[in-house]
């Protein structure tokens, strides 16, 4: 890394869509960082499904990489399509057909999908190959004393002094929900939002035979609303499908309790629960979506793949925290949401967008001071967080209620706001 003045050291927590947005936005500048990611590579689990990046948000983070062109390769305009069904089956809105031009193409809203896997990947590829340092998880970070620099201390530290523990000029935590870099800057923690779902699978080969599945789900997205229920469908540019069973067990709050897999199903007692099990996964839909269209529990019974409980939860609306030189979070760690506007990661995009271009302003010597730069960023992300946050906690609110099929459909006509 460069030692000279106005070159900061710098250590991004967090080798998600946000910090490698970050990191990709400084090369492209030639400001070099380096990332530190738990995982031992990017395939090392499940990247989970589709994200909608936005022409004036995402979108504009991708340009600031120069790599807009490479996003527009993967992204698929077709997949903003979306279908609207209530929990009796009744269709209220299918896009598939309205987005469709004269040539029978799908015309987009500016917010095409894009599998999290591939954004990640092209972000990777984008970056020198030892930017990331995979397998090196981060336990927490320290002050050095008389400084404002910080050390990382790794999960895996041994007796020897490791020479990737700093000291940076710079730690950006975009390390998620459960951010090793907060409790540096807040004793804050996520809590529960009063959702839980259980997340299956179909794989793009088991789907092939399921054709029922492909057409109800449509192109790209579809949504089935019951009161206190919520199934988001999405299929993937790889051709596999998945399906949220959403259900609303609360109002949620720091002192609600995650109802545990065991009395989501209604059974007594203690001890784990299969879901790779046909009638556990059978004894959920039937327990909590027995009113839903039959047709509508078979698409949801269809997917076995990949089967996770999954709680939803979300740092409190408006949430901020005092500026310390050097240190500040970006994404999810700085501003956790429930995914019910999908925003999130657009947020935080933007997030990594003007993080960076305040760094490069400095590299420029076109700001004084770093201590500058985050507290001219955090200003800006903490109104951009709150807006969207509180965006988000109305459309659960929607979403999970009475009327949520014909509101959300006057939501996306632009008839009515939340």
């Amino acid at each position: 890394m460069s030692t000279t003045t106005n070159h900061p050291k710098i250590a991004i927590i967090g080798a998600g869509p946000v910090g490698l947005t970050l990191a990709a936005i400084l090369h492209h500048n030639n400001i070099p960082s380096a990332i530190f990611e738990r995982e031992s590579s990017a395939t090392a689990r499940s990247q989970g499904g589709m994200l909608d990046i936005h022409a004036d948000a995402g979108q504009l983070a991708l340009i600031a990489a120069g790599l807009l062109p490479t996003f527009k390769k993967f992204a698929r305009v077709e997949a903003e399509a979306q279908r609207l069904i209530n929990f009796d089956g009744t269709v209220v809105l299918d896009e598939n057909e309205e987005l469709k031009n004269e040539q029978g193409d799908i015309e987009g809203r500016g917010r095409p999908e894009i599998d999290r896997r591939d954004l990640k990947d092209l972000l990777i590829a984008a970056l020198p190959k030892d930017t990331v340092r995979w397998g090196k998880g981060v336990k927490g970070v320290v002050p050095v004393e008389g400084t404002q620099k910080w050390k990382l201390d790794f999960l895996d530290a041994g007796k020897e002094e490791d020479t990737e523990a700093g000291p940076y000029d710079l730690v950006l935590g975009a390390d998620g929900a459960w951010s090793r870099v907060r409790p540096q800057l807040t004793g804050v923690r996520p809590y529960y939002s009063g959702v839980i779902a259980l997340d299956l699978w179909i794989t793009a080969e088991e789907l092939k035979k399921r054709p029922d599945v492909s057409a109800f789900i449509g192109r790209g997205s579809c949504m089935v609303f019951g009161e206190g229920r919520f199934l988001p469908l999405q299929v993937h540019g790889d051709g596999s499908a998945r399906v949220y069973n959403c259900v609303k067990t609360g109002k949620g709050g720091v002192d609600e309790k995650v109802p545990s897999a065991r009395e989501m199903l209604g059974l007594e007692g203690e001890g784990e629960v299969d879901w790779s099990d046909a009638k556990m996964r059978e004894r959920f839909v039937e327990r909590h979506f027995s009113d839903f269209a039959k047709e509508i529990r078979d698409v949801s019974l269809a997917m076995t793949d990949q089967p996770l409980l999954r709680p939803y939860f979300m740092l409190p609306v408006g949430h901020r925290w005092e500026n310390r030189p050097g240190l500040t979070l970006l994404g999810d760690a700085a501003h956790l949401m429930t995914p019910f506007a999908g925003v999130g990661v657009n947020v935080g995009m933007v997030d990594a967008k003007e993080l960076a271009e305040g760094i490069i302003a400095y590299v420029k010597g076109e700001v004084d001071g770093l201590d500058k730069v985050l507290k001219t960023y955090e200003e800006r992300m903490f109104e951009r967080a709150k807006e969207n946050a509180e965006l988000t906690s109305r459309m659960m609110e929607v979403e999970f209620g009475k009327d949520g099929c014909a509101k959300v459909a006057q939501v996306m006509s632009g008839e009515w706001a939340p």
